[in-house]
């Protein structure tokens, strides 16, 4: 937060006073801060040192004495300073109730004061190979991707063009790596274009970044640069969405939101700042920052379409012809903007397991270079709560934070639902740490689990003989006697591939044999056996856990922090909820899969799954129904289901403002999914595809 007054001259006092609070010498400046309000009260000065007083009794642990003080400062007819005591008393509350009772989770104030920590080097060659990885598997398929459409082109060409049609694959992987070569050598170019255009992009100088955190500037000052190791430049982006990330080789930025600056601490900004400085010292977004700039492209479409569409959205009171043309126009905008989406997320799901690599080494990193793991811990609950600010003044997580997601600190959405209500910590850690199938789960998320990287500070705490912020009992893994039911399909596919070899070794034999074995000579087709079996195999693995996805039980109501209270839970359990609330959505086409859709509840946010009669496009045929629903009452029964980003599975939903019941048609759905897997299966087998 920016001092309220930072043209004045301070009491020498003050000035003492907060040279002991920055090294730790707490009972000093209390003492210097006592002063300073004792001489100046209610003026500038004062209000200045009760703010810091505030904070030395937190580090001190003296709650009762900055309760009160803060209390004081919360009607205070100075906008700041109200402001930033009604933000901090409730944390100081908290902080007091929680500290002799729970038996699981000690908040610590961390100071931040710490010189950095030199660390040893650790290899990093599991980064570079799976970045390499990533690199070369979205290459390949943009070559594909290139390579047919070049193919297309050239078959409606003429006979000057026939020299041509065998150099498709070659013209292609051209293309592909002179796209490679343009967003290493110009991806920083692109990107501050981008981000200047699109979000407003402004050059924030140290003077003003020193208003914010002062602990940010030393930091750069106190490192060495180099023509190697250039300094990077800061940028602060037009929007309330808590965003921060950094990009760049030879002209780095770290990129910060008006809305992150205005809504953190001086600690908690040199917590996230340290993070991406030991990412650009370390070279760990070098691969992956030009990846997302790719990203991009699809992610524009899907907006840009969206925008466009919407203008043309049915009802349409106009004569027929009209309507037609404005119904195709209509059409074509939605299937390219959730073509453009689906392809956004199918990117982006490649760049997970590298993702995760990445945040591994730049929280150690970050840790060192603050010299205290906690304040890192710190500055993911801020943002935490920030995040779930932002989700209900928009009423969704909006663009910046999605089309973004991959560089920034935490996963959005699990951040928002996170930061919403206490939680129990220690459950999730439990869940992220020991839960039998995490390794599986981690497939499908976009950054490291939380709790891994929580454990993880908290070892470093402990190792450099710091007092750690999160105190967690030991873990040990859960029993989770259903696992092998949620992996139902996984193992069918086994089974059919099991089978397929089997009978692949019975045709190879049968060959052998010759013409007395003819009958088992199409047994020899292993691939197309193989395709056959194992999508069979898939669709009776989800036939196989169909009754425990969908039970028949009476919905009850849970806050978020019940739900997520078991460390062994499964989106196979199916808990039936019943909830009630608002909803809230993304209006138009960016919501046309259905994909933001969220339930404000007293209880906490809830992320909504709807298949309708015609699938997950239903608000792509049916505009106007979001639109009557947005911001109104609901009562919805589903099922929870419990994953890295969990969410609810609506069954049916009930408005009490319209009079309106729905039902929807996710079992139906499943069983026509699994019908359609046996199916494919079959008709490959018979040879009829």
């Amino acid at each position: 937060m920016p001092n309220p007054e930072s043209d004045f001259r301070l009491d020498p006092r003050y000035v003492a006073g907060l040279a002991a609070f920055n090294r730790g010498d707490y009972q000093l400046a209390i003492a210097a801060f006592k002063a300073v309000i004792a001489s100046h009260g209610q003026r500038r000065e004062g209000l200045k040192a009760h703010l810091h007083l505030i904070k030395a009794y937190a580090y001190t642990h003296q709650w009762q004495e900055a309760i009160e003080l803060c209390q004081l400062l919360a009607r205070s007819p100075v906008v700041p300073i109200r402001t930033w005591a009604q933000k901090h008393l409730p944390e100081l509350e908290r902080y007091m109730d929680e500290e002799p009772t729970s038996p699981h989770l000690v908040f610590v104030m961390a100071r931040s004061a710490n010189p950095p920590v030199e660390l040893r080097r650790v290899p990093r060659i599991y980064l570079w190979l799976s970045q390499g990885a990533t690199l070369l598997l979205i290459a390949w398929l943009l070559q594909g991707l290139l390579q047919g459409v070049i193919a297309a082109i050239l078959s409606y060409g003429n006979d000057q063009l026939a020299l041509l049609r065998s150099w498709e694959g070659v013209m292609a992987w051209f293309l592909v790596g002179c796209l490679g070569l343009g967003l290493l050598s110009g991806g920083s170019w692109l990107w501050s274009w981008r981000l200047r255009t699109r979000y407003g992009l402004r050059p924030v100088r140290l003077g003003e970044l020193e208003e914010y955190s002062p602990e940010t500037v030393r930091l750069l000052e106190r490192l060495p640069w180099s023509g190697w190791q250039p300094r990077p430049q800061i940028g602060c982006l037009m929007t309330a969405a808590p965003v921060i990330f950094s990009y760049g080789r030879w002209q780095r930025r770290i990129i910060v939101s008006e809305g992150l600056l205005r809504s953190l601490s001086g600690e908690e900004l040199l917590a996230l700042m340290a993070t991406e400085i030991a990412q650009l010292r370390l070279g760990l977004n070098t691969l992956v920052t030009p990846l997302v700039l790719l990203l991009q492209l699809p992610y524009d479409v899907y907006c840009w379409c969206s925008r466009w569409g919407d203008r043309y959205a049915p009802p349409y009171r106009c004569r027929w012809q009209q309507g037609l043309l404005r119904g195709t126009v209509y059409g074509l905008c939605a299937l390219l903007s959730q073509g453009s989406y689906l392809l956004f997320r199918g990117l982006e799901l490649l760049c997970f397991w590298s993702n995760q690599l990445r945040q591994s080494y730049s929280d150690r990193q970050a840790a060192a270079l603050v010299g205290n793991p906690n304040t890192l811990v710190m500055a993911w609950l801020r943002l935490m709560e920030v995040t779930a600010r932002t989700l209900r003044a928009q009423g969704e997580i909006g663009a910046p934070l999605e089309s973004l997601r991959l560089l920034l600190p935490l996963n959005p959405t699990q951040a928002a639902l996170w930061g919403d209500q206490p939680l129990d910590w220690p459950a999730l850690i439990r869940w992220d740490t020991a839960h039998p199938l995490r390794y599986w789960f981690r497939l499908t998320s976009s950054h490291r689990p939380l709790g891994l990287r929580l454990q993880a500070l908290m070892t470093y705490a402990r190792q450099w003989r710091l007092e750690p912020l999160l105190s967690l009992p030991s873990v040990s893994s859960p029993r989770c006697p259903r696992a092998w039911q949620q992996l139902a399909p996984f193992w069918g596919a086994i089974a059919g591939l099991f089978v397929a070899l089997l009978l692949t070794g019975i045709g190879q034999f049968a060959l052998r044999l010759g013409p007395v074995a003819l009958p088992f000579w199409w047994l020899a087709d292993g691939l197309t056996l193989a395709r056959g079996f194992i999508a069979i195999g898939i669709g009776l693995g989800l036939f196989l856990r169909f009754n425990a996805y969908y039970p028949l039980r009476q919905g009850q109501t849970y806050t978020l922090a019940q739900l997520l209270h078991s460390p062994s839970a499964l989106p196979l359990d199916s808990t039936t909820v019943e909830l009630k609330g608002r909803l809230w959505a993304a209006k138009g086409l960016r919501n046309g899969l259905g994909q933001h859709l969220w339930l404000e509840t007293d209880h906490g946010w809830f992320p909504l799954r709807c298949y309708g009669s015609w699938g997950p496009i239903w608000p792509i045929l049916e505009p106007a129904y979001l639109k009557t629903l947005w911001g109104r009452s609901l009562l919805i029964r589903g099922w929870f289901r419990r994953g890295t980003v969990p969410f609810v599975e609506v069954q049916e939903w009930h408005s009490p403002d319209q009079g309106q019941k729905r039902l929807w048609a996710a079992p139906y759905w499943a069983i026509a999914t699994a019908t359609l897997w046996i199916l494919y299966g079959i008709m490959t087998l018979l040879g009829w595809i």
